[in-house]
């Protein structure tokens, strides 16, 4: 039977409802631009995707209906269409598909007669290339370029393309000859629809480890500025109860207040201030005892320096009379045993 003038073959609306069918079963879908891509690159990209998505090679007049037909938010998707495209729809997190699809991409040459999309510089010094017919082809392309110590050198910084100009052929092969690939060749994005949100690599760029840094720098700053306001949250309550704390007992040690849990500090602190004001007076107003400790500690000393020398007495006292117990103790046994053996 003949097809009736105006109907779509069958193909085309079975196309069209696959596509739909792709568009609206996974929350994620980028629309990208292969243009330049050759075979192999694009076969391993396919490789290395297949686990966690599905690459379809669309036209894009049939994306367009399909577009049209999962409606809603889709449609809008029809702005981003350009050039030769593909889909790829999945469930993985927008951010990280693009960073993906970013990282498929391979440095490449500009080719001849090409719109170069990037300014590109020669930097001034030396060139791996050998004195020879090749130092012509750079100075064809207006690169000031001279022999020095058997090398071929640039003599100047120089820009020899801006974004936008038209790749001359002898401005290609200099950069050939270079080794210079200063674009790169891959899918590119032109947005990712994910769940009614379309994202565009503007927004999709970003450093996520920079944004990362500047949360935690944000939380920081935050933190700090609800304590010295004394703003309670549940965050800063347990170090402003904590702070309260410290500040209470230092307040009540300085003030000399006789509360049970700071008497041990208070009792230290008037042994600390005795002993600092002992080593001020002369010997005889002091006992043998005390005149023995200021005489170790010195004629002036801090409060720190008298603790720390104190402490080293009393343990030294400490171990003479652990070793006096342990020697009456071994005299007590030998008794015994000469009693009893």
């Amino acid at each position: 039977m003949a097809a009736i003038r105006g109907t779509p073959p069958r193909w085309k609306i079975e196309a069209v409802e696959e596509l739909k069918t792709m568009l609206t079963s996974n929350p994620v879908v980028a629309l990208v631009c292969f243009r330049g891509v050759p075979a192999n690159q694009m076969q391993k990209i396919r490789r290395e995707f297949r686990h966690f998505a599905k690459i379809k090679v669309v036209k894009n007049s049939l994306l367009e209906r399909a577009l049209d037909k999962a409606g809603g938010n889709y449609t809008k998707l029809k702005n981003y269409i350009e050039d030769q495209m593909a889909i790829i729809v999945c469930n993985e997190n927008p951010f990280r598909l693009y960073r993906r699809i970013e990282s498929t991409k391979v440095p490449s040459p500009l080719k001849p007669n090409q719109i170069s999309p990037v300014e590109v510089t020669i930097e001034e010094g030396p060139t791996p290339i050998p004195p020879g017919p090749a130092m012509g082809e750079l100075q064809l392309a207006g690169i000031p370029v001279a022999i020095e110590r058997g090398k071929v050198v640039v003599k100047a910084k120089t820009t020899i393309i801006k974004p936008g100009e038209v790749v001359k052929p002898e401005v290609a092969r200099a950069l050939n000859k270079l080794g210079i690939k200063p674009i790169k060749i891959g899918l590119d994005v032109k947005a990712i629809y994910d769940s009614g949100v379309i994202l565009t690599p503007e927004v999709l760029s970003i450093d996520s480890e920079k944004v990362s840094r500047e949360i935690q720098e944000a939380h920081s700053m935050a933190l700090n500025l609800a304590l010295n306001a004394s703003y309670v949250t549940k965050e800063t309550l347990p170090i402003l109860i904590q702070k309260a704390y410290f500040d209470a007992r230092n307040l009540a040690i300085n003030a000399g207040i006789f509360a049970p849990e700071i008497m041990g500090d208070l009792l230290r602190k008037a042994h600390l201030e005795m002993l600092s004001l002992a080593s001020l007076l002369p010997s005889e107003a002091v006992d043998e005892e005390l005149a023995q400790i200021t005489s170790t500690l010195g004629t002036t000393v801090s409060a720190e320096k008298a603790e720390e020398k104190v402490e080293k007495i009393e343990d030294k006292e400490k171990k003479e009379e652990e070793e006096e117990e342990e020697a009456k103790e071994e005299e007590a046994i030998e008794g015994l045993g000469a009693l009893f053996g």
